[in-house]
């Protein structure tokens, strides 16, 4: 089986590009732990950030898998772009026979906002990879990763999702499921693979969801649907999401036990 190259795009990108003129530049550092080398703007940054990933990378992985992954054979570079915007990532892998053979990450913006949303994302797509051995569906990708973030940003997703259905700008399931490439609409996109992957995992929890995402591509996602969640199919599972959002989007998001805050350049177990 050939090598596959996956590569994801940004988070938020229309955030991250007016703010580089303001950031002084800076002699970058390097920091390595065991699984991560980071380099930085500074050495002290460098090393709260590649500290902070180990933390996700055990926290996220026992959260999902239920056990820590095991130690790469090679460090996950990290670039940080250090701005006064919001925080964006990307993560590319590389996949052969099942396995990822390699895979290297970027993130920008605020260091606060780095700590708390885009290394806990990024990270959470490290640990999908090393499940599914290969590309996961987008929707399921990200907007199960925008669940490792703070509340901040998982609340800013509900917002989302509330103006996305008020401007019928949401796809049906049976079309998002299939989407392989980041549509136009990357922000709504987003906000609804986050609002479908919070539904699922409040009704069958997190492995539950890893078994449906692996099941669906393997035998589509009717007969997923109807084997892990009891539904008939898709078009089921998109009313029930269609009602849950509506009591959903008066409630509160709840607080996921696996988020690891991070505060002033530390990070809190």
């Amino acid at each position: 089986m050939e090598a596959c190259a996956v590569r994801r795009a940004f988070p938020r990108p229309l955030v991250a590009l007016c703010v580089f003129a303001f950031v002084p530049l800076l002699t970058g550092a390097s920091h390595r732990t065991a699984n991560f080398v980071v380099d930085a703007p500074t050495t002290e940054m460098a090393r709260t950030i590649a500290e902070h990933a180990e933390a996700c990378r055990v926290s996220i992985a026992k959260a999902w898998l239920g056990q820590e992954l095991p130690p790469w054979n090679t460090p996950c570079p990290v670039k940080v772009k250090l701005t006064r915007g919001e925080a964006g990532g990307l993560t590319s892998f590389g996949f052969n026979r099942g396995r990822v053979t390699d895979q290297s990450m970027s993130v920008e913006g605020r260091l606060d906002r780095i700590l708390a949303s885009a290394i806990p994302h990024e990270v959470t797509h490290t640990v999908f990879a090393a499940f599914f051995g290969g590309p996961m569906p987008r929707w399921a990708d990200e907007g199960a990763s925008l669940l490792s973030e703070d509340e901040r940003e998982r609340r800013r997703q509900d917002d989302i999702v509330m103006d996305l259905f008020g401007r019928r700008g949401d796809l049906p399931l049976g079309r998002l499921f299939r989407i392989e490439d980041y549509p136009s609409d990357l922000i709504g996109f987003y906000g609804q693979g986050y609002s479908i992957s919070r539904f699922l995992i409040e009704m069958g929890g997190r492995p539950r969801f890893l078994k449906f995402v692996k099941a669906g591509l393997k035998v589509g996602w009717d007969n997923a649907t109807k084997t892990h969640y009891g539904l008939a199919d898709v078009r089921e599972l998109d009313r029930a999401w269609r009602s849950w959002h509506r009591l959903a989007s008066t409630t509160p998001p709840p607080r996921d036990a696996l988020v690891i805050r991070a505060q002033s350049g530390s990070a809190d177990d």
